[in-house]
């Protein structure tokens, strides 16, 4: 059956389209399976995107108009599905996702499922986070299923689930599946004041071992609030155009965590773009806080003094322009230092890019900087 919902050609010649409520849903007489297409919506249902209207069709990051603004590669990048999401409601006891990317499913550091897979929470009525095992299959259509996902306690009752997309792959076409007798509602996204996150390859989620475990996902789960990830691997420099793109968000935070791309820069030079980029999202969000975050370091700089002085200097860099932003009473301005990320020798893949338990250290530095940030407002 596996193979059967797998072929592309298949779908295409058995399938009709039927319409329940105001979901258009494809169906196969033979297996009682309906699917959803989100790109066949009117209206987009991918949480994570901060420019819907410009957007709808797509699993990109970034907003057509900013094609040729950015650089190729910041580009390119945008168009990975980190931090997006499908919100949905159902009672059914299987779901069933197939989808196709158009680059390579893993990289040398980071595996298939954490490059290229999904992953599936659901949250209960009590606000209760479950998470959703899948099995799964990877070849020119990427398969997963999710079965006996309902227990006794669960059973007949609708759940609220939450499918995060590949952190580096492009999804170029998806389908959600459940049986024929099963409520399913997609829910359209939360744009209330979000968290816009700007930063790295650790932003952008390497080296998470499935998108769920992704530092940006956990503390959206954690804070229950919506975060947009525009975290770019190699590519967070506090460019002008980025904060431009930024500002045009109504955010309830924004985060500059873009020092691991940026410690080639003399330290003079880094503290005046830190502050300008500060000065820039102020211009336009006076009352918005902002907070700065430090580099957290090597797992090896206790072996290279080299490695440790590149962190090092940039921190120094960082600290300079948050008290001169202070001394230039640049309010609601704030600071998680490298202490507070908690990293550590076990915490790393490969020195720089977190493995899960480091993702869930960050999170949790995150989660509590910010808890105190927005109690003040």
């Amino acid at each position: 059956m596996l193979t059967e919902l797998s072929s592309f050609k298949f779908i295409i010649t058995t399938f009709l389209l039927v319409s329940i409520g105001n979901v258009a849903f494809a169906q196969n007489p033979s297996s009682k399976v309906k699917f959803w297409n989100p790109q066949q919506s009117d209206v987009s249902y991918i949480e994570g995107q901060g420019w819907l209207g410009e957007m709808v069709g797509n699993y990109n990051r970034l907003p057509l108009k900013m094609k040729g603004v950015v650089g190729e590669r910041l580009w390119q990048l945008s168009q990975n599905s980190a931090g997006l999401k499908i919100r949905f409601k159902t009672n059914a006891q299987e779901i069933i996702v197939r989808y196709v990317v158009n680059q390579e499913f893993d990289m040398p550091h980071m595996p298939a499922t954490g490059v290229s897979g999904l992953d599936l929470y659901a949250k209960t009525a009590k606000g209760e986070w479950l998470w959703a095992a899948g099995k799964f299959h990877f070849n020119d259509t990427i398969t997963y299923k999710f079965q006996h996902i309902l227990t006794k306690e669960y059973d007949s009752k609708e759940l609220e689930y939450q499918l995060y997309l590949p952190l580096y792959n492009t999804v170029s076409w998806m389908e959600i599946g459940v049986q024929e007798s099963a409520f399913f509602q997609p829910l359209t996204p939360r744009q209330h004041f979000p968290i816009v996150i700007y930063g790295t390859s650790i932003a952008q989620g390497a080296c998470a071992s499935r998108p769920g475990l992704a530092w940006t996902n956990i503390l959206e789960r954690k804070l229950g609030m919506p975060v947009l990830n525009l975290g770019f691997s190699g590519n967070g420099k506090l460019e002008k155009p980025l904060l431009n793109l930024m500002s045009e968000i109504d955010a309830s935070l924004y985060v500059l965590d873009c020092l691991p791309n940026l410690t080639k820069i003399p330290k003079d030079e880094l503290e005046e773009l830190i502050y300008n980029a500060v000065v820039s999202l102020k211009k336009q969000h006076p009352e918005t806080a902002v907070l700065l975050t430090a580099h957290g370091g090597y797992t090896e700089e206790n072996l290279s003094d080299i490695r440790k002085l590149e962190y090092e200097n940039a921190n120094k860099a960082l600290d300079a322009a948050f008290k001169r932003l202070k001394k230039n009473k640049i309010n609601q301005i704030y600071m998680l230092s490298k202490n507070e990320l908690g990293q550590g020798i076990e915490t790393m893949v490969d020195g720089i890019h977190p493995n899960d338990l480091g993702m869930m250290l960050y999170a949790e530095g995150y989660f509590q900087k910010i808890n105190k940030i927005l109690s003040k407002r």
